[in-house]
């Protein structure tokens, strides 16, 4: 795990759906992301009363989620003509940490107080995780990466 997204009460994670693939696509190329209106407070509210946000991503339908990214600024007024939607408000920018799709089957143990209880990818977009659960997800992809090149001849 990066020493950046250690353990801390000063880190939140919340996950982020997107209607389709193109949009993550998007993301991880220009390092930004948009999102609804209601999320924008909660993620403004987050980045300016926390150190570090991570950001999980997740193409509703997948079984995956995509990757995790920190965000990196606040969210701006300047909106993005490519996401193709209008009910997206401003831009800010992401600093992507993981690409790779991570299969929900792997993350099945972890259940979101913060959530009822529901399995983490049972979130809907904006969904906060509680800290220790957020800490534990992003584990997940250093442990199938690190048993991924065990297995590497």
């Amino acid at each position: 795990m990066p020493p950046s997204l250690r353990s801390s009460n000063a880190v939140r994670y919340f996950i982020m759906k997107s209607s389709n693939m193109r949009n993550i696509e998007i993301s991880q190329q220009k390092g930004i992301w948009s999102t609804t209106p209601n999320n924008e407070v909660k993620l403004s509210c987050a980045f300016l009363e926390s150190s570090i946000v991570v950001l999980i991503f997740s193409v509703q339908g997948s079984r995956n989620f995509q990757g995790y990214g920190r965000m990196s600024s606040n969210i701006g007024p300047e909106r993005c003509q490519e996401w193709g939607s209008t009910v997206l408000g401003g831009v800010f920018k992401v600093e992507w940490i993981r690409k790779e799709n991570l299969p929900f089957h792997f993350s099945q143990h972890l259940l979101n107080p913060w959530n009822e209880n529901k399995k983490v990818q049972i979130s809907r977009d904006g969904q906060e995780l509680e800290p220790q659960v957020g800490v534990q997800l992003i584990q997940l992809w250093h442990k199938i990466s690190e048993k991924q090149q065990q297995n590497k001849p």
